[in-house]
């Protein structure tokens, strides 16, 4: 993108929200009107013409959507469809924030001024395309072999949108020839790392689309750990969303209701490539409260974390859940165990050895995040252990459970029956125990006057 982020953000936070009140001013073609969900087209003639479909099949659902949708078809983006092609960019996409806001009712003055080119992001895009033609080409031979040991098809590897890094002195030719001034080019420290060239690499992007970092992976399997994959420098991961959460977003909004939260980008690739489409990756075993509150404020109802087999993996789910449960607002938080994976390491695995319908079969087995964190919380005690083990492991799930958020309080509840029940306590006497002992007259005044709304739900617990 060209623009500065400034116009993004007018448009997602102030021109979007007023559109979707007024969609029936904004776009009158379409005849549209209010239904449960939002707003459904009416105008049989405009929606027969423009898109050959019955009126009654095109939506525009959910709050403040990006555009319209016909179903069994793809979604438009309000920017595509005022600009009569393909998703706008830079000065281009300044013009139909600016007709969108008209539209909206929306005063653009804060975007009238002149927008500079955002140079770095420019220059960031003309890199990656220049990695994508190289993977294509002799160059990316290695690379696409690599990938089809990873059982990847032909045709998936064509269309997985990867780069291989080029040589560093046919980056700078590149990109001088594309007006990029030498200093440009070592700002953006895509030459800063003699390790980068040949490398398999990959775009992480926001949620506009723009490319935020990349990562450059080796294909040798012989590489430490901590130099498989390599970063670009300058450039934080900590503000950007899951890798490829931007390829699910412009999907339909179906899509993102449900999302799999997995570690490595070859999982995310691999399950992409197999026809599941609600994944993206972590790059990584850490999330953060901001994570979880972003993905609620994009429309994401529901996420499973489908982290590896082993015992970072583990960690990673465990402190996802308990990040989720900090945020001030977050999907519903799943846990599909990573033993459920056996004998699998990781998702990549094992779609490579059972396939796509095994893995979506086992995403079945799913667990609440908050009731299995407290089983692990547990450490493996259950009602064969001696009365002081039981009841001390259940102290240590009594005190976690107790620091959850009144908005987790049916969650809260589950999992007291729960773990009650796998320590050989009844439910009621581990309740009466947790609420004399971890849920306090603070606690029940917090939730009574910050979250009201919740108190009935979680009033049996408080």
């Amino acid at each position: 993108m060209q623009e500065q982020l400034s116009v993004t953000d007018f448009y997602t936070d102030f021109v979007l929200p007023a559109l979707s009140e007024r969609l029936d001013q904004a776009f009158p073609e379409f005849g549209w009107r209010r239904d449960a969900r939002g707003w459904i087209a009416t105008n049989e003639e405009h929606t027969h013409s423009r898109l050959g479909v019955r009126a009654e099949r095109v939506v525009a659902h959910g709050p403040a959507p990006r555009g319209f949708l016909v179903h069994g078809g793809v979604p438009t983006l309000w920017t595509a469809y005022v600009s009569g092609g393909p998703v706008p960019r830079g000065e281009e996409f300044v013009r139909v924030v600016k007709d969108l806001a008209a539209r909206a009712g929306v005063d653009s003055g804060p975007i009238e001024r002149s927008v500079p080119r955002d140079r770095r992001a420019d220059l960031l895009h003309d890199f990656f395309e220049l990695c994508k033609a190289e993977f294509l080409t002799g160059a990316g031979a290695e690379a696409r072999s690599y990938l089809g040991r990873r059982d990847f098809s032909n045709d998936a590897i064509e269309g997985l949108g990867l780069g291989v890094v080029p040589a560093a002195s046919r980056t700078r030719e590149e990109l001088r020839d594309g007006g990029y001034s030498e200093a440009e080019i070592a700002a953006a420290g895509i030459v800063a790392d003699s390790r980068w060239p040949g490398r398999l690499c990959g775009g992480w992007r926001t949620e506009h689309g723009r490319i935020g970092t990349l990562w450059a992976r080796t294909l040798e399997s012989e590489t430490a750990a901590e130099t498989r994959y390599l970063y670009l420098r300058g450039a934080s991961r900590t503000n950007l969303p899951p890798y490829g959460l931007a390829e699910v977003l412009v999907g339909p909004r179906d899509v993102r209701r449900e999302l799999a939260l997995v570690e490595g980008f070859i999982d995310f690739h691999q399950l992409r490539a197999r026809g599941f489409e609600n994944v993206a990756a972590l790059g990584g075993t850490s999330t953060n409260p901001r994570t979880f509150e972003r993905l609620s404020e994009l429309g994401v109802e529901v996420v499973t974390l489908c982290f590896d087999r082993d015992g970072p993996g583990r960690l990673a789910a465990a402190r996802g859940v308990e990040q989720a449960a900090r945020a001030r607002r977050s999907p519903s938080i799943l846990v599909l165990d990573p033993e459920r994976l056996a004998p699998a390491k990781d998702p990549d695995a094992l779609v490579r050895a059972r396939g796509i319908e095994d893995f979506r079969s086992r995403l079945q087995e799913r667990e609440c995040g908050i009731a299995w964190r407290a089983y692990e919380v547990l450490g493996g005690i259950s009602s064969e252990a001696d009365a002081s083990n039981r009841r001390s492991a259940l102290s240590t799930a009594g005190a976690w459970l107790g620091t959850l958020p009144p908005r987790l309080a049916l969650e809260q509840e589950d999992a007291v029956q729960a773990v009650a029940r796998r320590c050989g306590y009844s439910p009621e006497a581990v309740e009466r125990a947790f609420r004399a002992r971890f849920w306090n007259d603070k606690s029940r005044s917090i939730e009574r006057h910050e979250q009201p709304e919740r108190v009935d739900a979680g009033r049996s617990l408080t």
